[in-house]
């Protein structure tokens, strides 16, 4: 119910918004709802759930279906031709074409090719997947890291072609902007959402203290690795395997740090 009613406030707040900018529903992020309802991006995901939640509460409550705007339209172009073609081959044009939309639209909306490359690993890399298992209150350790293994192997190996080719962009370019953004945003964010996980559990006594970097490391050293080595080698491994192996992986984890 709590969170129905949340749903509802977030639903209006937005509304309200969207009528006075003329803005359409598709074309606001997680972060740009965030900010209309004047709560960080984790505090809204907790609100709400799902983004589709609230694109479906806003269909019911008159504000029509969201249209996907050229930006998202451009991500998901963008992510298959990096997959098909690798990135260095893919021009905004081809995206563009590809989109439905103009070079100009993705550059006003997502700031050219930098930012076209920093969307397309933000969506999808593990970090959506990961706050969403993180937005909800801990269970158990090995629940907790075992579900999080498993988010992190769909997002790096179910999406095998996309997050392929954006590895391949950040070893052939240690200094570009993709490199750039994981070092300076994305990394930070996760570890972030990482350390704040694990403190509920060295603090309630389940995990050893280690220094944080220790548990960082023990935690995505193992699952990075394997995930690299599927990358590099093209290896596909099919949902119950990854399950399997997130099991492993998180058996192995709870060992090494367990109090």
């Amino acid at each position: 119910m709590e969170s129905s009613t949340h749903l509802e406030e977030v639903a209006s707040a937005l509304r309200s918004h969207l009528a006075e900018t003329g803005a359409e529903p598709g074309e606001l992020s997680l972060e740009d709802i965030a900010a209309v309802v004047g709560v960080s991006r984790s505090t809204l995901i907790r609100r709400i759930g799902h983004r589709r939640h609230l694109d479906e509460i806003l269909t019911r409550q008159g504000a029509g279906a969201p249209r996907r705007s050229a930006g998202d339209r451009a991500v998901e172009a963008a992510a298959r031709l990096y997959g098909e073609f690798g990135v260095g081959e893919v021009t905004l044009e081809m995206i563009a074409a590809d989109a439905g939309c103009t070079v100009q639209a993705i550059q006003g909306q997502l700031g050219g090719r930098d930012g076209l490359l920093a969307a397309v690993f933000d969506r999808y890399s593990p970090m959506p997947r990961v706050e969403e298992v993180l937005a909800e209150p801990p269970v158990d350790l090995e629940s907790d890291v075992r579900l999080l293994y498993e988010r992190v192997l769909d997002a790096l190996m179910g999406e095998g072609r996309v997050m392929a080719a954006m590895f391949a962009e950040l070893a052939s370019r240690p200094s570009g902007a993709l490199a750039v953004h994981v070092r300076e945003n994305y990394a930070p964010r996760f570890v972030s959402l990482m350390t704040g996980r694990l403190a509920v559990y060295v603090e309630s006594g389940v995990v050893r203290e280690l220094p944080e970097k220790t548990l960082l490391s023990l935690f995505a050293g193992p699952v990075l690795a394997r995930s690299v080595a599927a990358l590099a080698t093209g290896e596909r491994l099919t949902p119950a395997a990854r399950a399997r192996l997130a099991a492993d992986l998180a058996a192995a984890f709870c060992r090494a740090v367990r109090a």
